[in-house]
């Protein structure tokens, strides 16, 4: 037994240098995970825990329905019946639902803060625009379409259409769809006319081009303040804006008769048309 001991200390001597060596090596491998080696061994992870309440309170909250922003109706009113030929005119379109439509006419001062107000607040808008102040900044109108704003006719350089001959009125009214249809990629399917004039041979011409209705107001904007004809709101007001320098107001002042009062803000083209452009 005694000669035999050392070639038993030899042995786990051996042993002892073959696991420090298998030691080394796997933290050698360990240390090039970082320079993209690939390790020898995994190392199994925990499952990962399951979505916390707040993910869910967060997606509820993106689906919560704006309180400013009326529903659509499932199909467009019924219009008060014009002569054959001739698209209707309306100011307050028919509904007992508290529901009234921002309109902003022409187009010439622009305010890219405008676009950032219309992101925050969420409510739906038309623009009654020009085609010299819609080509001389498209991205602008671009910018409030994709805020919920749609665009519309507003003839082609704003004259008072009751002066024209019957061939120039229709020039003026329906001379902006071509224009508009390639900046902004929709149809035009309702018309104002400049000044709330209108006659016949406005509304001949408005529907001759596929305008649904001629859209006059029931209340209008200036200097930041709502006036309304008929003193408070009333189900169905079409409500005149313009693009001014004071229109960050004027927008401020409708939405806040809208939440006194107790209406909500609807899309004309929905109540009027059916389809959004």
């Amino acid at each position: 037994m005694a000669a035999g001991a050392p070639s038993r200390h030899l042995t786990i001597s051996v042993l002892a240098a073959l696991v420090l060596l298998v030691g080394a090596a796997g933290l050698a491998g360990c240390a090039g995970e970082e320079g993209g080696a690939t390790p020898t061994t995994s190392l199994t992870l925990p499952d990962p825990a399951p979505a916390t309440d707040a993910t869910t309170t967060t997606a509820a909250t993106t689906a919560e329905e704006n309180p400013l922003v009326a529903p659509s109706p499932a199909a467009p009113v019924a219009l008060p019946p014009a002569a054959p030929g001739l698209a209707p005119v309306v100011s307050r379109v028919p509904t007992t639902e508290k529901v009234v439509f921002m309109t902003i006419d022409d187009g010439m001062f622009r305010d890219p803060a405008i676009i950032g107000k219309f992101r925050e607040l969420g409510i739906p808008f038309t623009m009654f625009l020009t085609p010299g102040y819609a080509e001389e900044d498209p991205e602008f109108f671009r910018g409030l379409q994709r805020e919920g704003g749609t665009v519309q006719g507003h003839t082609v350089d704003h004259p008072n259409l009751l002066q024209l001959a019957p061939d120039a009125v229709r020039t003026q009214v329906c001379g902006t769809n071509d224009t508009f249809t390639r900046l902004f990629g929709t149809p035009q399917t309702l018309f104002r006319p400049p000044y709330g004039n209108t006659d016949a041979d406005v509304q001949r011409a408005a529907a001759s081009c596929g305008h649904r209705a001629v859209v006059l107001w029931k209340g209008s904007t200036n200097g930041g303040k709502l006036t309304m004809q008929d003193g408070p709101l009333t189900p169905g007001d079409i409500i005149l804006m313009h693009f001014r320098d004071t229109l960050g107001a004027d927008i401020d002042d409708v939405t806040r008769r809208v939440r006194e009062e107790g209406f909500r803000i609807g899309r004309l083209e929905d109540w009027l048309v059916g389809t959004t452009p």
